[in-house]
């Protein structure tokens, strides 16, 4: 099984998505030896300790701002100069909706773990948006987010075999592909809230699932036909709107968008991270 179905069975915890190994340095290293590290090692950020306990972080943005935009040597300063503290740290069984809300609330993009004092893993927002993706709202509230090309190619597939099934006069077979269409799409209709095409597709859908339920087999010949023809103008609206953002997420694919799989989003708007191949922090 997909370890994301395993995790989503239950609650998930932040030991079941942070990153490891974690690399450190010692508070008295040289800034110089954190930026090598980030280059060799293809990171964001740095967490920095002292006597072996986790005390700050060094990400870009610091080096940034308080190295090069300052005209500072790196190779002059050590980590505890320009490290971001007091750390904010989360435990590693604390759950992942925990942990998205205080990195929202303390407006930072990476929690380190730590259990009993030492440092075990670190967890982004990467990390929490690759299995959440509902939770993007709470960081970038402007973004529209919008049901992706590949999640409506998958419904539509089971929403055409719903129609061959109508076409063949299986009712109950039909009646059960439509309710388990109607059911995923009232779920997400309830993360992608920002989606007007894929509510006025579950509208007319879920008045169409009302329908079926009430047909009885005296009804099946006029109800059948008339239930073809509306699910027929439902899919090819379906597929329209699927083959569109499939095509969008294909063209971000390649150094677009890292989040380019989750929402379709016409003309110029805020724009996500960009995806990385690199460990997540």
């Amino acid at each position: 099984m997909h370890p994301k179905k395993e995790l989503e069975k239950g609650e998930m915890k932040v030991r079941d998505i942070m990153s490891r190994p974690i690399i450190s340095e010692d508070e008295e290293a040289l800034v110089s030896e954190v930026v090598k590290d980030m280059a060799e090692m293809g990171i964001g950020s740095v967490v920095i300790t002292s006597a072996g306990k986790p005390t700050g972080i060094i990400t870009e943005r610091d080096i940034a701002l308080k190295v090069l935009l300052k005209n500072k040597r790196a190779d002059e300063l050590k980590a505890k100069e320009i490290m971001s503290y007091p750390l904010i740290t989360i435990e590693p069984d604390a759950s992942v909706d925990e942990a998205s809300a205080l990195a929202a609330n303390k407006r930072i993009k990476r929690l380190p773990v730590v259990e009993n004092g030492v440092l075990v893993g670190i967890v982004s927002i990467r990390n929490i948006l690759t299995l959440k993706p509902e939770y993007v709202k709470r960081f970038y509230p402007e973004v529209r987010l919008l049901a992706s090309g590949w999640t409506l190619d998958r419904l539509e597939r089971a929403l055409s075999e719903s129609e061959v099934c109508l076409a063949g006069n299986h009712l109950l077979s039909y009646k059960q592909r439509l309710k388990e269409v109607h059911n995923e799409l009232c779920e997400l209709v309830s993360y992608y809230v920002d989606d007007d095409e894929l509510m006025g597709i579950f509208e007319r859908l879920e008045q169409l699932y009302h329908e079926a339920e009430g047909i009885e087999e005296a009804e099946k010949l006029i109800s059948v036909e008339e239930h073809r023809k509306r699910l027929d103008e439902i899919l090819r609206k379906f597929r329209h709107i699927t083959f569109l953002r499939k095509q969008q997420s294909i063209s971000s694919f390649a150094g677009d968008l890292w989040l380019g799989s989750y929402r379709y989003r016409p003309g110029k708007e805020l724009r996500l991270p960009f995806k990385r191949t690199r460990p997540s922090y």
